[in-house]
C-alpha cells in the first residue's frame, strides 16, 4: 500500500517509492529505495523535497509512537575490514558470512561473490553498497600506514573478491557509482576506481585469476603513500612549486618501502607502487624508466591512474567526459603502452559509460551499455532536446538497432551546455529503470 508522508516523518527502514519534486531536483540518482541507511535519511530531510511516497508493503509505515528497537554494535576490537567484508582465515582464505535461515518461499539474499550478469541499473544498486563500506575501509586503510601499522594482505583480499565479483557481473556499473565522488574521499574512492579499471584490463588481456587479483590489489594500494602528502599539496589548483613536487613524487617510494617491510605483499603489487607514473618515453618517475622496462602491471596502472584522475572531479576543477579523456590519452601515445592502451579501451569503449554525446536527430544523451560487435554503436539514453530546450523522459536507444536512423553526430561536454553537477546527473541517468 502507498502512503504520501512529509519528508521529516522518514524513518529507517522505509521503502522510498516515490520523491515529490522535479526529477532533477531531489537529492539521489535511485528514486525507489529501501531507506537502510541513516546517512541517507539525513540526506534526505536536509534536501527541498517535501514529500514522498512510501510502499508499506515492502517497507515499514509511519512511526505509530513505539520506541524504536536499539540499534547493535560491532565489538570496537573487532577489524573494520572482517566486519564489513566476512572474515578471512589465517591461510588467506575467505570465509563467506552465513545469512539465517529463510522461511520456504522467501527470497534469496543477493551473493556478493555472485559473477552472474546483472543490468547496469541493478547492478550500480548492489555497486553502491559496495562503494560505500570498501571507501570506509580504505579509509581505515591509509590510516594505518599513516600510523605506520602493518596492511595485512588478507583482510584486503575478501574486498578485491567483492570489486572483481561486481566487475563481471557488469563491467561498467562499480566505476559509474565512483564517479560520484565526495571531495573529502577522493583518495579512498580513487583507489577503489583504480582498482575496478585495473581487474577490467587485466580481464580483457585476459591474464589468469590470480594476476587479475594481484591487479586489483596494486590499483587499490598504490596511492596509499599519499596519505603522507598535505591535502593543500595534492590538490593545489595553482602549479606546484619545485619543493612540493618533489613531496608529491616522494609518495610512490613512501609506499613501497612501508609494503616492503610488511613482508607479505607480492612482488608484482610493490612494482606498480613504485612504477605506476614511470612514461614509456622515460619522462615518468621515480627512475626514468622507458619502455619495457616499466613492467606490464605498471604499464597498466599507468593508463588506469590517469584516466579516472583525467574524469574525476577535484576541488579546483571539474572532471573531464570519459570519452575526452580516452582522446587526450590516445594524443599521448608517446608516454603510454599502445598495445595495453587499445585494450583498455576496449574494456572501457569508445565512447564510454557516462559519455556526454549528441544524436542526429538533435538529442543530448548518455552512454549506457556497449555493443561488443561495434563500439561505435552503444545503447544511449536520450534526455535533452536541443529544438526545444527542454528535458525528455525518453527511453533506451539501441544504436546497433537503428540501421543509420539516428547515430551519434559528436561528444559533448557538459560545460557546454550548462548542465550543473553532471556526475549526479549522470549517475540517475544510469541508474534510471
Amino acid at each position: 500500500m502507498l502512503k504520501r508522508i512529509r519528508t521529516d516523518e522518514v524513518r529507517l527502514g522505509m521503502f522510498l517509492h516515490k520523491m515529490e519534486g522535479s526529477w532533477f531536483s531531489h537529492p539521489f540518482w535511485r528514486s525507489r529505495m529501501l531507506l537502510d541507511d541513516p546517512d541517507r535519511i539525513e540526506e534526505l530531510k536536509a534536501s527541498k523535497v517535501e514529500w514522498v511516497v512510501i510502499d508499506m508493503a515492502r517497507g515499514a509505515g509511519p512511526a505509530t509512537g513505539e520506541a524504536p528497537a536499539p540499534r547493535s554494535f560491532e565489538p570496537a576490537g573487532k577489524d573494520v575490514n572482517a566486519r564489513l567484508f566476512g572474515r578471512t582465515s589465517a591461510q588467506g582464505v575467505t570465509i563467506a558470512r552465513r545469512a539465517p535461515p529463510r522461511s520456504p518461499g522467501a527470497s534469496q539474499p543477493f551473493d556478493p561473490l555472485s559473477k552472474d550478469r546483472l543490468p547496469l541499473a541493478e547492478e550500480m544498486v548492489h555497486g553502491n553498497k559496495l562503494v560505500r563500506k570498501a571507501s570506509r575501509a580504505m579509509r581505515k586503510v591509509f590510516d594505518d600506514a599513516r600510523l605506520g601499522k602493518a596492511i595485512k594482505l588478507n583482510r584486503l583480499q575478501p574486498m578485491i573478491e567483492e570489486i572483481s565479483s561486481s566487475v563481471q557481473r557488469n563491467p561498467h556499473a562499480f566505476m559509474a557509482v565512483t564517479r560520484l565522488k565526495n571531495m573529502s574521499e577522493y583518495l579512498y574512492l580513487h583507489s577503489l576506481s583504480v582498482c575496478a579499471l585495473m581487474i577490467s584490463l587485466a580481464q580483457q588481456l585476459r591474464l589468469g585469476p590470480d594476476q587479475v587479483q594481484q591487479a586489483g590489489l596494486a590499483g587499490l594500494l598504490m596511492d596509499v603513500g599519499m596519505g603522507h602528502v598535505p591535502q593543500e599539496t595534492w590538490d593545489k589548483g595553482a602549479p606546484l612549486t619545485a619543493e612540493e613536487w618533489e613531496v608529491v613524487k616522494s609518495h610512490t617510494t613512501l609506499v613501497h618501502e612501508f609494503l616492503t617491510l610488511g613482508g607479505e605483499m607480492p612482488e608484482t603489487v610493490l612494482d606498480v607502487c613504485l612504477h605506476h607514473h614511470e612514461r614509456m618515453d622515460g619522462s615518468g618517475y621515480p627512475h626514468g624508466l622507458k619502455g619495457k622496462e616499466i613492467s606490464l602491471f605498471s604499464r597498466m596502472a599507468a593508463i588506469c591512474d590517469t584516466y579516472d584522475a583525467m574524469t574525476s572531479d577535484r576541488n579546483h576543477r571539474q572532471g573531464r567526459d570519459p570519452a575526452e579523456a580516452l582522446i587526450d590519452i590516445d594524443q599521448a601515445n608517446m608516454l603510454y603502452d599502445p598495445e595495453i592502451f587499445a585494450a583498455f579501451q576496449q574494456a572501457v569503449g569508445i565512447y564510454p559509460i557516462g559519455s556526454l554525446v549528441r544524436l542526429r536527430n538533435n538529442r543530448l544523451a548518455i552512454v549506457v551499455d556497449q555493443n561488443p560487435d561495434d563500439l561505435t554503436l552503444p545503447r544511449v539514453r536520450p534526455f535533452y532536446s536541443l529544438q526545444t530546450r527542454s528535458f525528455v523522459n525518453a527511453e533506451v536507444v539501441d544504436l546497433n538497432r537503428c540501421f543509420g536512423s539516428d547515430q551519434i553526430v559528436s561528444r559533448e561536454t557538459p560545460g557546454a551546455w550548462d548542465i550543473a553537477d553532471w556526475p549526479t546527473v549522470s549517475a540517475r541517468l544510469l541508474a534510471k529503470d
